[in-house]
């Protein structure tokens, strides 16, 4: 594990046969986490502010004595901002029973991805107990949750404007209900996270496009 377990797979996420820990299943699952969470953070976070998070996650899990910005970012925090309160719920969260984690959006995607295709091409796979669907449109489902996740809902709508004489382009003004997408949490508090740098990832259509 990485940060997150086979528990946030859950209802549209869940993968099957991952029961049994042990199963060919499972350990795939595992090896995705470990692989895809630290890609979803290096790409987004830079290779010098994820070497800093790295550095503190112990057997999988964020140490309690992390610096207060990686406690922030993994659990959630409450901040304001220009006299307004918003929400950053953290890379992972429970509602109720519910676990809930873009981590586990980002890495189901590409687990998906990884495990049907080959070298000769696309493979189908046997589920216990089901039948096999087109898997496009559930994808790209996943996927724009993930991005919703990420950026917030509306990102496509930006606004330009001119800073100390400088052009800007804020895509990320629109925090919705008070609570705030991961971007956005970043960008409010990009003195803390010094080098993060926003980079906009396009929602995708029925057709995967």
């Amino acid at each position: 594990m990485y940060l997150i377990d086979k528990t946030y797979f859950l209802k549209s996420i869940s993968v099957p046969n991952t029961e049994e820990p042990t199963s060919d299943a499972s350990t795939d699952l595992d090896m995705s986490i470990d692989r895809y969470v630290r890609q979803f953070l290096q790409m987004s976070l830079g290779n010098v502010l994820f070497a800093d998070l790295d550095s503190y996650i112990i057997d999988g899990g964020l140490d309690a004595l992390a610096p207060q910005k990686w406690l922030d970012l993994v659990n959630g925090v409450s901040y304001t901002k220009v006299g307004v309160d918003y929400v950053w719920q953290g890379l992972k969260y429970d509602l109720g029973l519910y676990k809930v984690s873009i981590l586990a959006y980002y890495t189901y995607v590409n687990h998906y991805q990884n495990t049907v295709n080959s070298t000769l091409g696309q493979v189908g796979i046997d589920p216990k107990n089901g039948m096999i669907v087109n898997p496009t449109e559930h994808l790209v489902s996943v996927w724009n949750e993930f991005v919703e996740m990420y950026q917030g809902a509306n990102c496509s709508n930006s606004v330009t404007s001119y800073y100390n004489g400088v052009l800007f382009t804020d895509y990320y003004q629109f925090k919705e209900n008070g609570y705030v997408s991961y971007l956005q949490f970043l960008e409010d508090n990009k003195d803390v996270y010094e080098g993060f740098k926003a980079n906009v990832i396009n929602f995708k259509n029925s057709l995967g496009i």
